[in-house]
């Protein structure tokens, strides 16, 4: 029998589920009951039948142009009402298709966690308010507690009132038939602790600053600005009144920001501009507290969006201007499935919106450099910092001539005399050293073995709090061993200073001094990293020691010594970007000092003194810098000159990534528009016990590799267990 067409009356509507893997990622046609026609929309969060399961949450995508032959199943609910809008849907596609991953990875990695699935509801709360024209038969008892609510100007919060006139809700129902009083629900906002900020005085701008800020307000929609500014140069003032101006013009801002708990300064400079219109969304939120946050800016209650990457989706259905603070910064890319770089992302949505961009930096990208060079983006420069106050002389330590002359501190015979020098005369001082825990690993003197982890191919870091081995990978951690566990050797002692070991140094050299620590071990609660730079920059603390950490974001006034303590640790990294990497690092944490009145002053220690990075930041010379790395990435056909996929193969079994590694670069040989390389170990070969091998594509056309690393996949043969890592312009290849 033929299948009958489905009445007109029906509606459908095209559904891409969450747990479809990409090779079979497509959208499936559900009809939508008559119940929900009025409530489902394109964007709507919904839960479908799918196969033998019968609750599956997936995301409308269209409504087909046609019905769809034989039976469909029925959309079983409708998650909440967040409705994703049309901008962000079309930018939801685009991130799947350039990073080679499923639509529905980026909803659920976009939306606030817990929206879609119905987790997280608005928070209310019963309010009482008085009513014009009391009745005359009150009882004594009830004009009590209508006299205290007068008291609290005729409107409180139902349990308030309770507690205030000790009564029952009992009598306040009786109240309200009478049409005394009138009780009603009402949202509450969970508002997340921010830092506060007293206006202080608005300085005019500087001759630069003041172009720049003329160029950005007259640019063109969708125009890209490169402000390359060294630190201290006042990229933050262009930021906000060029956000000013974007508000004047009835249009929103959005702001990201690398790691947004490590900037609360910054996050307190915009909220004492721009007060309660901004709204702030990042992961160490609460799930309400970013419900709500993200409910303000597609209401239109909150302009401005500041945040880590993720806000790249920020709801702001008028945007006109996006800034990326810091734009060099690694941590606006995501290491996990959508592997997505927020700066790329911002870039296409501005595109498709017509926002003006703007990217800051004092040590630009070598790719973003190179396009404002080649005039994809306008270049601002910040040549001087503000009040002409100078940048701070760098002094460079050699360590091999500190052993050489039997000194074998940890602090080289310079900072040792800067830190009692400049803490004697009451500054304050900080202290870098790239690597957490006390020791950076435990090694066998007899036979050169390091402890390793068992899950992955690491050395396991000694921990003196807890007095413990820890993997900083899979967190797996043992005890300290008394023996080699290699060769039984009693001989084992620890090697490399981590921020642990350096703080307890710091306090022996240091008695009188109050010395706080900023890394990961430390800031594990909500909040903690906002507590331990506030006391810093309250004087509460002398010295302030961390990893990369207190490079970021600080502009304090008294800090007037900046020391390195190994400039060495990402210099040797089988990474192209290490010598980037390690330039735009010790220019930043030099840039945190002499930021005030107080002369700043900066020394670096290392292994290495002649390295290129390491003698351009000595002049914060960023040219010198740029220059050198430029050539060799055009040699080698690096990016910004080639584009790079790296895909990442991993199993359980040694064998069968390496067996499915090499069938991958043999499909991918065959298009001739590109190269593929590897397949090699991965640098961490072992991890969370899986063997991991990588093979690398280079291609001038992306889109082309695109397509061609699709096909291959889909010709794969793959065991049961095996994954695939896609990293589409991988930021490390770690």
């Amino acid at each position: 029998m033929e299948p009958q067409p489905n009445p007109p009356s029906d509606v459908y509507a095209d559904v891409l589920i969450d747990s479809i893997p990409l090779a079979q990622q497509r959208p499936y046609t559900y009809r939508v009951p008559g119940a929900m026609r009025e409530r489902v929309r394109v964007g709507s969060a919904v839960v479908v039948p799918f196969g033998p399961r019968q609750r599956v949450s997936g995301y409308v995508v269209a409504y087909p142009a046609r019905a769809p032959e034989g039976p469909a199943r029925e959309i079983r609910e409708l998650l909440g009402d967040t409705v994703v809008p049309p901008a962000l849907q079309r930018l939801f596609q685009w991130v799947a298709d350039y990073y080679l991953c499923t639509v529905a990875q980026v909803y659920q990695m976009a939306l606030p966690r817990g929206t879609l699935n119905g987790a997280v509801k608005e928070k209310t709360q019963l309010v009482v308010t008085l009513q014009d024209g009391l009745s005359s038969d009150l009882s004594k008892r009830q004009m009590q507690v209508v006299g205290v609510l007068t008291g609290a100007g005729g409107q409180m919060t139902l349990a308030d009132l309770v507690r205030a006139a000790q009564t029952t809700p009992g009598l306040l129902r009786a109240l309200e038939a009478k049409g005394a009083i009138a009780i009603a629900s009402q949202r509450i906002w969970r508002a997340p602790e921010l830092p506060n900020a007293a206006l202080g005085t608005v300085l005019e701008p500087t001759a630069e600053q003041a172009e720049a800020i003329a160029a950005i307000q007259a640019g063109e929609p969708g125009e890209v600005f490169l402000l390359h500014g060294v630190t201290g140069s006042g990229k933050t003032e262009v930021y906000l009144r060029t956000i000013a101006d974007t508000l004047a013009r009835r249009e929103q801002a959005l702001v990201l920001v690398p790691e947004i708990a490590l900037t609360p300064q910054t996050v307190a400079r915009f909220r004492a501009r721009f007060g309660d219109r901004i709204a702030v969304l990042h992961s160490a939120l609460g799930e309400g507290e970013r419900f709500d946050e993200w409910q303000r800016l597609r209401n239109g209650d909150a302009q401005v969006g500041i945040g880590a990457r993720s806000a790249v989706f920020a709801p702001l259905s008028r945007l006109g201007l996006v800034i990326l603070d810091e734009e060099h910064e690694g941590s606006y890319k995501q290491d996990n499935a959508p592997r997505y770089h927020a700066r790329d992302v911002a870039l296409q949505r501005a595109a498709f919106e017509g926002a003006r961009v703007v990217l800051g930096s004092a040590t630009p990208s070598v790719e973003s450099y190179h396009r404002a060079e080649r005039g994809d983006y306008r270049l601002l420069t910040l040549s001087c910092r503000v009040n002409e106050r100078a940048l701070p002389p760098v002094e460079v330590v050699d360590m091999r001539a500190e052993l050489e002359a039997g000194h074998r501190s940890i602090f080289s015979r310079s900072l040792t005399a800067a830190l009692h020098e400049h803490l004697g005369r009451g500054e304050q001082a900080i202290l870098l050293i790239n690597r957490r825990g006390y020791s950076s690993f435990v090694m066998c003197r007899s036979c050169g073995e390091p402890v390793r982890c068992p899950n992955c191919s690491v050395s396991l870091t000694y921990h003196k709090a807890g007095e413990a081995l820890r993997c900083h990978y899979c967190d797996h951690h043992a005890a300290p061993p008394e023996r080699c566990p290699s060769c039984k050797s009693p001989y084992i002692k620890h090697f490399g200073a981590g921020t642990q070991q350096v703080a307890e140094a710091a306090a022996a050299l240091l008695p009188e001094a109050r010395i706080i620590r900023l890394d990961r071990d430390t800031t594990t609660r909500k909040g903690s990293h906002q507590r331990i730079l506030g006391a810093f920059a309250a004087g509460d603390a002398d010295v302030l020691i961390g990893t990369q950490m207190v490079a970021k974001g600080l502009d304090l006034q008294r800090v007037s010594l900046v020391g390195v303590m190994a400039a060495d640790a990402s210099l040797n990294l089988p990474d192209f970007r290490a010598a980037e990497r390690s330039f735009q690092l010790l220019t930043q944490v030099a840039g945190r000092a002499g930021r005030g009145e107080i002369p700043g002053r900066v020394i670096v220690q290392t292994y290495a003194p002649d390295h290129p990075s390491v003698r351009a930041a000595q002049a914060h010379d960023f040219a010198a810098f740029y220059g050198r790395e430029i050539a060799e990435r055009e040699e080698l056909r690096y990016p910004p000159f080639q584009h790079l996929i790296n895909v990442v193969v991993s199993a359980e079994e040694a064998g069968v990534v390496w067996k499915v590694g090499e069938a991958l670069a043999d499909r991918l040989l065959a298009f001739p528009e590109l190269m593929a390389l590897g397949p090699a170990e991965a640098p961490i070969f072992q991890l969370r016990g899986r063997y991991r091998v990588q093979v690398l594509i280079k291609t001038p056309d992306l889109a082309y590799a695109r397509n061609a690393l699709r096909e291959a996949v889909r010709q794969l043969e793959r065991p049961q267990g095996l994954r695939l890592a896609i990293d589409v312009e991988p930021h490390s290849l770690l």
